[in-house]
């Protein structure tokens, strides 16, 4: 399907480059022009054109006395229904024009399946593939990021970033019962002049007579309530979640068309597409130690070089940062010397410290005549076409739709007190028999504390008004999904090269459910599912569990059907960690790769602790904040 109207927006989105301009012009916006980029000089190389790559780029050159230049393996796409258009979020994954599509190794705890693992490919990274969803975690989990030995980086040094990065359209009320309000209006919370357009599902692309009896079925099972803004610092409850959509245009918001196109006419910023970085060109003087001079990049076999006077920045995600520093000889030595690799930093935390959000779902079957679902765009052809002339009119109705009913809790409000006691006994004599790393020691205290504590998320719920997992699909029959999200998993992984081939993929051992409490939260996560459904008001509307069946009853039996069916919710993080370097770190609070001077870090691989948010929102703030201290060290 392509609209019209929206070809049009893409067509004008285009850039003119720079390498059009005359002689004495700076080549300037976008170029696949290899040797050209090779032959300029930057101030500062970005190595990444995704999510915090192009936020920095765009800070960066606000001042117009930086030369910037991006260096990023995938294209620029802006007319791609499959990227633009709301409704299709999750179907552009894995198509190799855009997406890395890795996989991990065998994962013993998921019945030994290699878990497909998504990355954007693609000029604006993951943000042009993920699932638009814009939410912040709660305090105190940002505030665990500086107590980890990170001053600076906690909810208050993060809340203004979070701000600057968005300009947000207030929803409409009465979308989750017992919300107060308009989303989305508080000043405080959310801003209105960033970049980011981010809004909230109107009334029309919703399915109210479905979302009430949920939301309402919801708060009875688990003692919760709605939350009305829960961008103020508790995430808590259950709500409905901004998300990076443009209302105006009805396509997806991300950092390629909304940090990059814009700003391409700067004379001082070029972007080089079709281009990977293959190692950080390092020296080493008496004054500075290890300094970053440049990037080496191949495009179609062939091999470049560029170079940088002020610093380097690896913003290539938390696969291929860590990747691409082992490469250039910063990381575990003793891994290096396999590939016979110089060590120029022996930095052990290098691709350690890999932590990722987990996510099952569940399908169910609704009574018949059901609500309205979005199952009708699969099924009813007159619906559909309705709803596709509605969008290409007005950019509104359900291909503007989001997943967008959030329900964040404590295990306290899904289990006993005398459960919760066992499941943290557990936790703590499982521990007690790894050998942990100082980072794990500290990090797991920290962990612990807001476990007990009952003030923060352990499971994510995710409603959505259609069918996702049996196959196949009742003809003309609606269906219900939830879907259980492990929120602050224990286990934690690797990536490492495996190769000193630059352009082979590393090893990806995220080590899911290495400890038996992550699967053990997720299994309660399946049974509360089935138990929020079956009780309430949503009761009247259930005729019966779809996948799994009803024939899983037992907690053995959800496991099982967890073990089998669990994937990544593609939340990778800390394989680059912000900790002190006596602890496991790679990065300090400055971002800058310890025993560099001028080699930093900015995405995800810099968060030293996962929390329970799905992370866009938190790498938009990450790399605000990253730009201005570049930009007080300059």
């Amino acid at each position: 399907m392509r609209f019209l109207s929206l070809l049009s927006i893409a067509v004008s989105l285009y850039p003119v480059y720079g390498l059009s301009a005359p002689r004495a012009t700076r080549p300037h916006g976008l170029t696949t022009d290899a040797q050209t980029f090779a032959g300029l000089t930057f101030d500062y190389i970005i190595v990444g054109g995704g999510t915090a790559g192009l936020t920095v780029a765009n800070r960066l050159s606000e001042n117009p006395s930086f030369n910037i230049g991006v260096i990023e393996a995938g294209e620029l796409i802006l007319d791609e229904d499959l990227i633009n258009v709301p409704f299709f979020f999750g179907q552009s994954l894995g198509n190799p024009r855009w997406d890395w599509s890795f996989n991990t190794v065998e994962q013993p705890g998921l019945d030994n399946r290699p878990i497909f693992t998504p990355r954007g490919k693609i000029l604006g990274g993951s943000s042009a593939l993920n699932f638009m969803v814009e939410g912040r975690a709660s305090k105190p989990e940002y505030d665990d990021w500086a107590a980890l030995g990170n001053p600076g980086w906690d909810w208050n040094g993060l809340l203004p970033y979070f701000r600057k990065a968005e300009s947000v359209t207030p929803g409409d009320p009465g979308i989750v019962p017992g919300a107060d309000g308009v989303p989305g209006t508080d000043l405080t919370s959310h801003g209105r002049t960033g970049p980011l357009k981010v809004s909230y599902n109107r009334v029309i692309n919703q399915v109210l007579d479905l979302a009430a009896p949920y939301v309402n079925s919801f708060v009875e099972f688990t003692g919760s309530a709605a939350n009305s803004d829960p961008e103020n610092g508790n995430s808590t409850g259950i709500w409905q979640t901004p998300r990076t959509v443009d209302e105006t245009q009805g396509i997806r918001s991300y950092s390629a068309n909304d940090y990059f196109v814009p700003v391409q006419s700067r004379s001082n910023l070029l972007v080089l597409s079709g281009a990977q970085a293959t190692k950080i060109l390092t020296r080493k003087t008496p004054a500075t130690g290890v300094q970053a001079t440049g990037v080496q990049y191949s495009v179609n076999g062939t091999s470049f070089s560029v170079k940088a006077q002020k610093e380097v920045i690896l913003s290539a995600g938390s696969i291929q940062t860590p990747q691409l520093l082992e490469l250039s000889g910063i990381g575990d030595a003793d891994i290096l010397s396999q590939f016979n690799i110089t060590s120029v930093i022996d930095l052990p935390g290098v691709g350690e410290n890999l932590q990722d959000h987990l996510l099952v779902s569940a399908d169910f079957l609704l009574k018949d005549p059901a609500p309205h679902t979005w199952d009708q765009f699969r099924f009813n052809s007159t619906f559909k076409q309705e709803q596709q002339d509605l969008y290409a009119d007005k950019k509104t109705g359900l291909l503007a739709a989001t997943s967008s009913i959030f329900g964040f809790e404590p295990l306290q409000h899904l289990v006993s007190s005398d459960e919760l006691s066992s499941i943290v006994n557990s936790l703590d004599s499982e521990i007690a028999g790894k050998t942990l790393t100082p980072i794990q020691q500290r990090t797991y205290e920290l962990m612990k504390n807001q476990i007990t504590s009952g003030a923060v998320a352990q499971v994510e719920f995710g409603m959505l008004p259609m069918g996702t997992v049996t196959s196949p699909l009742a003809d003309g029959r609606s269906y219900i999904t939830v879907a259980g999200l492990l929120s602050r998993p224990f286990s934690r992984g690797s990536v490492h090269i495996n190769s000193a081939n630059p352009l082979a993929a590393p090893t990806i051992d995220p080590n899911y459910f290495d400890l038996s409490f992550d699967a053990q939260v997720m299994t309660t996560s399946m049974q509360a599912a089935r138990g929020i459904l079956s009780s309430g008001p949503f009761a009247d509307l259930l005729e019966s569990p779809s996948t799994p069946g009803p024939d899983v009853q037992s907690a053995d039996d959800f496991e099982s059907f967890v073990r089998s069916a669990a994937s990544t919710v593609f939340h990778p993080l800390g394989s680059a960690s912000m900790a002190p370097k006596e602890i496991g770190g790679v990065v300090d609070t400055n971002l800058l790769v310890y025993g560099t001077s001028n080699l930093r870090i900015v995405d995800a691989s810099v968060m030293p602790i996962i929390f329970a948010a799905h992370i866009q929102a938190t790498i938009y703030a990450v790399a605000e904040k990253a730009s201005d201290i570049i930009k007080g060290c300059a």
